[in-house]
């Protein structure tokens, strides 16, 4: 019985070897029957792209800036005479449109009319006082004459009687007596010079009377005028700062009034964008314009003008007419004046509002147009492009002029004729094979939109 195990023990671990041995003889008689895989052979790799051309297209370089509205013409109408306030014009209200001419407020004229009246007689009596002056000169002039023939007179009798003494025919105590009235009439003589020499110094004094009295009279006119407020010009009445029957003061605020003819626009515009449209305003020109020169360049500009927020889109043409003071240190941007005339000219109710004080408008300042290399924005990658040179993708750098809208300016690094990718090429290595999508030759650049 012994036997028998034994030898069903040995059986099975004779089984376990030729059974593995025999799994490993099928596993490699299989390998080797398996035919070995088949290699395809496969062009290099070439990807499509999209190109534009390079030309050179004229473009009209345009910045944008923004503003507050304010007319041209705007009158703080302050009081110059004091008074209480007798009339003021219906039409005198905040908003109301008041033509030129129209007598809108009146301050009481009484005690003016009064200083006018005073004024007036005082320089009647001193033309009157000149005038008796005048006579008074001409009588001493001919009391003069007489007082001269008389004494005439009397010289000569004195010397006959002082003959006739000679020859003992007189006395001589007549010849005493002659002579005193000689004296006499010599003292009437000088004093009637001397008073005749007093008359030009008393025509002065009464002449400066007269002129202090007219200056006075004047001067009564014009404070009884400036009681009468008229509108100098066809005007938008602003904040009205007085009522009827209310005492002012001069120099009182009375009331703000913005002319009608024209508005202007000091627009803030960054001096980033200045460079552009000086160079085409000056085509071919680098040079940096002289200080005194910029304002008369910048007036080639043409403007256009639209609301912040305002209805619709509507819009107004407007004039560079001058330059700021000074450049703004911090925000580093240059005020130019835009000038629109007739604001109110256009304005349609419910549609396109008449341009007013304190509206904030976008000015668009656009240039004439000069030739430059304008490639879509889209085709810039960090300072370069993407060329197609003999099937090959290129890689260059070039200098950027500036940004208007989706269209990039080139200042120098493209030439005419040359293609310019505009497909995202991911990874773009220069010197890899690419291929040019037909029908996009074309050139398809943007030129509008702003400087940026």
């Amino acid at each position: 019985m012994k036997k028998v195990q034994l030898q069903k023990l040995m059986n099975r671990r004779l089984a376990l070897p030729i059974l593995v041995a025999v799994g490993i003889s099928l596993s490699m008689a299989l390998v080797m029957s398996k035919s070995p895989p088949n290699h395809d052979v496969q062009d290099a790799l070439i990807t499509p792209v999209n190109v534009v051309l390079v030309q050179e297209l004229p473009l009209r370089a345009q910045a944008v800036a923004y503003g507050e509205v304010k007319p041209s013409t705007f009158l703080e109408a302050n009081a110059e005479v004091s008074g209480r306030i007798v009339y003021t014009a219906p039409e005198l209200e905040s908003g109301n449109i008041i033509p030129a001419g129209t007598l809108v407020l009146k301050i009481d004229d009484t005690s003016y009319q009064l200083n006018l009246a005073r004024a007036e007689s005082d320089l009647a009596a001193n033309r009157a006082n000149l005038q008796e002056l005048k006579v008074e000169e001409v009588n001493s002039q001919r009391s003069l004459e007489i007082a001269e023939r008389t004494l005439k007179l009397g010289e000569k009798e004195l010397e006959r009687k002082q003959t006739l003494v000679a020859k003992g025919t007189v006395s001589r105590s007549s010849v005493d007596v002659e002579e005193q009235n000689v004296l006499r009439l010599r003292q009437e003589v000088q004093n009637q010079t001397s008073q005749l020499s007093l008359f030009p110094t008393r025509r002065k004094v009464i002449e400066a009377q007269i002129a202090r009295s007219e200056a006075q009279v004047r001067d009564s006119k014009y404070s009884l005028e400036r009681t009468q407020v008229t509108l100098p010009f066809d005007a938008r009445i602003g904040e009205v700062h007085v009522e009827k029957n209310q005492y002012v003061a001069g120099n009182a605020r009375l009331f703000d009034a913005s002319g009608l003819d024209q508005v202007e626009i000091a627009a803030e515009l960054p001096m980033l964008h200045v460079a552009p449209l000086l160079r085409n305003l000056r085509p071919g020109s680098d040079l940096v314009p002289a200080p005194e020169e910029l304002p008369k360049i910048l007036l080639g500009l043409e403007a256009r003008i639209t609301l912040v927020g305002g209805p619709g889109d509507n819009e107004w043409k407007g004039q560079v007419v001058r330059l700021g003071g000074a450049l703004d240190s911090t925000s580093r941007t240059l005020s130019v004046v835009v000038a629109v005339d007739d604001p109110y000219g256009e304005a349609l109710a419910g549609k396109k509002p008449p341009l007013f004080r304190g509206m904030y408008a976008r000015v668009e300042l656009i240039a004439p147009s000069a030739p430059a290399l304008a490639i879509p924005r889209r085709a810039l990658h960090e300072g370069r492009v993407y060329l197609v040179e003999d099937g090959k993708l290129r890689l260059r750098q070039v200098q950027v002029d500036y940004h208007q809208g989706d269209t990039t300016v080139i200042r120098a690094g493209l030439f005419p004729g040359e293609q310019v990718i505009v497909t995202d090429v991911i990874p773009a290595i220069d010197g890899m094979d690419v291929s040019v999508s037909s029908g996009q030759q074309a050139v398809v650049v943007n030129t509008g939109g702003t400087l940026q």
